[in-house]
């Protein structure tokens, strides 16, 4: 809980827990203080036992995303393994004079040796199910392109993919969860 101030009779709470913004501004203070005690009690419940400390690294995008958190969920019940990786790795700027633009996509002659030596301790083969969220700037067919070399990584995993389109230092970001037969690692 960030903030907690309680005058005259009236309650005003601001409660922020990654995933979750609550900002409470109650008149009666008497009477709503044990609702509001049971509120914060629900959602530390929720924290240690639906989500575990696996999901608080996910980014912010990926975590509002329910249709990426709800397969999480359910890959996380049908496998007994875990795997998260976040892969970080500079755009190219490309500035065209003639047009008056400028754009970012990826280098694709560094992105195979990239995505060798930074996954070469994964095993594909035990891997059942995954998730891959890109963010960056760089085009949908640069993304499409990043997948696709992922899916050629780990030909026998259905990957499913969520995308962002959203500036960070210039960097393409890759969160890759895997679901299979592994040791849990997160």
């Amino acid at each position: 809980m960030d903030k907690l101030v309680v005058k005259r009779g009236r309650i005003k709470a601001q409660v922020n827990i990654p995933g979750i913004v609550l900002d409470l501004n109650v008149p009666d203070s008497v009477s709503s203080l044990r609702e509001v005690r049971k509120l914060i009690e629900t959602i530390r419940r929720q924290e240690t036992v639906e989500y575990d400390p696996f999901v608080w690294q996910l980014s912010d995008e990926l975590r509002s995303s329910p249709a990426a958190m709800e397969f999480v969920k359910q890959a996380a019940r049908a496998e007994r393994g875990m795997l998260y990786r976040k892969l970080s790795f500079e755009n190219v700027r490309v500035v065209d004079a003639d047009r008056k633009e400028s754009f970012s996509t990826l280098d694709t002659h560094k992105l195979k040796p990239f995505l060798t030596n930074s996954l070469a301790d994964i095993s594909g083969r035990d891997a059942t199910l995954g998730l891959v969220h890109v963010m960056s700037t760089i085009s949908k067919d640069d993304k499409a392109l990043l997948v696709d070399s992922l899916r050629k990584h780990f030909p026998s995993i259905e990957l499913k993919t969520q995308y962002t389109h959203r500036d960070v230092l210039g960097k393409t970001i890759v969160e890759l969860i895997l679901f299979g037969q592994f040791q849990e690692e997160y």
